[in-house]
């Protein structure tokens, strides 16, 4: 096997490895077997320079996945997977080598070299008659699968390189006979001829190793964009403040190309489509922006009030030189808040009103002073907090007008007048704490009712914190002993005597809570909660 980017000395090595085994194939002495030895050092010399450079280049991989990057994680990955296999066919080839060397007679502990160096018979015996080449041949050849499926298949430099370096063709003879790729490097070959194949062979695992390394490496930053300026900015968690809040903003470094003019679309887009997706999907006009310096500029006629959301997408050109005509794409949303001039009036809870409660409302206006508003509402009682507060409460449902006035130039003025809309408050639930659903054990039932009690309050999707007047708490049971009639709860928990009714309750008994429940707005509700003991 050869091929690959070789170094001078590699070529060098190779050379006088060809001329060595010809001199072998004529006859040569045991003192020309000895150069096998030495030419074998050499080949180790030049394995352990591409171990090095390989670690080196491990290192830098993991460097750059420590960042965090997606792309470097995934180089990083692939080349965990590399290290794995070629150091497992490293050490296979390493046990071969000394079992080799172990049959033919160990190690010539005066001279370092092996005993059975000129011993023509052990090569074969050991890779062709055991099998352990055929073995060898397979692991090769999935090594070399498992790095090319790690090359893009447009970089046939790279690929046509580990190919080379890990071929395993059937080995022809002088006369043109074919034979298996493991005949070819024992067969009629002295141990030391052997031994040192297979130290070739190991530099060219680390050698096809090295390659694919450097080819990871490189496609970490292939995709990198280029930029050419880098500034400040700063981007406000919002652009609208109230008099008291906090105001905030992220301030970072922002890189630019200025040599280059991105696309920059954008429009109105799907939002609920962006949030489950991270995908800009435009809905109806987009428009491309103006580009200066690699900096799109984003204007726009502010002519409805209210909250608004827009987005698009930058699409800038490929770096990767395989990739030309194609363009990275970078979604961006963004808020704005457009207010016309004149009060503000908002409620903490929500924009809406209920009868019989204090609403917290906060009013205010742009360049004004919280303390010279004046809120009123026909059929409202008014109670000003201070700081912009108020709490209003209805006496009525429907439309409820709202004026704000304040002081102009000595003068007090309406400012702002909107209509609210003034609603019952909405029906309360009755509920065990502990009880889901409709069934429960009649031990857990007396629990929880004689500890705790029942519950009657509003659903917890309702943001007020009002909480309705319990009126007439009863309870009731089925048994096998009949209905039993309606016994009045003390305050929201049961009795000793009820208590000890629902232990003997059993398994498809119900009981049944009723009540009635007045809110704040004074309207009467009758609730009531069965459960069947399980």
């Amino acid at each position: 096997m050869a091929g690959g980017k070789q170094t001078p000395r590699q070529a060098m090595i190779g050379m006088m490895y060809l001329v060595l085994l010809a001199m072998l194939a004529m006859n040569a002495s045991k003192d020309l077997l000895n150069a096998f030895i030495f030419l074998e050092d050499g080949i180790n010399v030049t394995t352990k320079n591409f171990n090095n450079t390989n670690q080196t280049i491990y290192d830098k991989i993991s460097e750059s996945a420590a960042t965090g990057a997606d792309i470097a994680i995934e180089a990083n990955q692939k080349a965990l997977s590399i290290a794995k296999s070629a150091n497992e066919l490293f050490i296979e080839i390493d046990k071969y080598k000394r079992d080799i060397i172990d049959i033919g007679g160990g190690i010539d502990e005066d001279t370092g070299v092996p005993i059975g160096k000129d011993n023509q018979d052990v090569g074969a015996e050991y890779l062709v008659v055991k099998g352990h080449g055929e073995t060898l041949k397979r692991k090769i050849g999935a090594y070399k699968a498992q790095l090319i499926n790690l090359v893009d298949a447009q970089d046939t430099g790279v690929i046509n390189g580990i190919n080379k370096l890990l071929e395993t063709p059937e080995h022809v003879d002088y006369e043109g006979v074919t034979s298996p790729w493991e005949n070819g490097i024992s067969e009629y070959l002295p141990l030391a001829a052997v031994t040192a194949n297979l130290t070739n062979l190991q530099s060219y695992i680390r050698n096809a190793e090295a390659q694919v390394l450097n080819y990871i490496h490189e496609e970490i930053n292939i995709n990198a964009l280029k930029v050419n300026k880098i500034f400040a900015t700063s981007i406000a968690q919002s652009g609208y403040v109230l008099q008291g809040d906090e105001y905030s903003a992220n301030i970072f470094l922002a890189a630019a190309d200025t040599n280059q003019s991105p696309i920059i679309t954008v429009g109105d887009y799907d939002t609920a489509h962006y949030r489950s997706t991270g995908e800009i999907k435009f809905i109806g006009e987009t428009s491309d922006l103006p580009v200066k310096g690699g900096i799109g500029n984003f204007r726009f006629q502010a002519s409805e009030t209210g909250n608004h959301s827009w987005g698009g997408i930058m699409k800038v050109p490929h770096p990767n030189p395989k990739m030309k005509g194609k363009f990275l794409e970078y979604p961006f949303v963004n808020q704005y808040t457009v207010a016309a001039p004149s009060a503000v009036i908002s409620s903490d809870q929500l924009n809406i009103m209920y009868k019989g409660v204090d609403n917290e409302m906060s009013v205010s206006a742009p360049g004004m002073k919280s303390e010279d508003l004046v809120v009123a509402a026909p059929g409202c009682s008014i109670q000003p907090k201070g700081d912009g507060k108020f709490i209003i409460k209805p006496n009525r449902t429907g439309r409820v007008q709202i004026t704000v006035s304040a002081k102009i130039n000595g003068e007090q003025k309406v400012i702002s007048q909107q209509y609210w809309k003034s609603s019952m408050l909405p029906k309360p639930i009755l509920s065990i704490p502990g009880v889901r659903g409709k069934f429960v054990s009649a031990k857990t039932l007396e629990s929880i009712l004689t500890n705790v009690g029942i519950k009657v309050e509003y659903d917890k999707s309702f943001p007020i914190s009002a909480k309705p007047t319990v009126k007439k708490p009863m309870i009731g049971y089925v048994s096998t002993e009949g209905i039993m009639p309606d016994k009045p709860l003390a305050g929201k928990k049961i009795s000793k005597n009820t208590a000890q009714v629902i232990k003997r309750l059993r398994r498809g008994n119900t009981v049944t809570i009723t009540l009635k429940a007045v809110g704040p707005d004074g309207v009467p509700h009758n609730l009531d909660k069965t459960v069947t003991i399980r």
